[in-house]
């Protein structure tokens, strides 16, 4: 399993800015609120989130679409969550 220092902790929240205000915002809020917490499996997880077109991944937030794979649920519900909690 992949261990993530600083360097690409920073990395990955370069990589959630994205085009789309909406998503923008919604991830700034997940950096504040739930990034810090999440451990090198779920870091793993968000890398391979991020890879997805930000319509694509907007539509999974939104729960307009199902996730692309099975472990993205927990992620994206922690994303829902630091959105309600703002």
């Amino acid at each position: 399993m992949t261990q993530f220092n600083e360097t690409e902790k920073r990395r990955i929240t370069f990589q959630m800015r994205r085009g789309l205000l909406e998503l923008d915002i919604v991830l700034r809020r997940f950096i504040s609120t739930e990034f810090p917490k999440l451990n090198d499996a779920e870091l793993a997880i968000l890398v391979e989130l991020l890879k997805l077109e930000d319509q694509d991944l907007l539509a999974q937030i939104n729960q307009a679409e199902p996730p692309k794979e099975t472990e993205f649920a927990s992620l994206l519900e922690k994303i829902r969550n630091a959105c309600q909690a703002a």
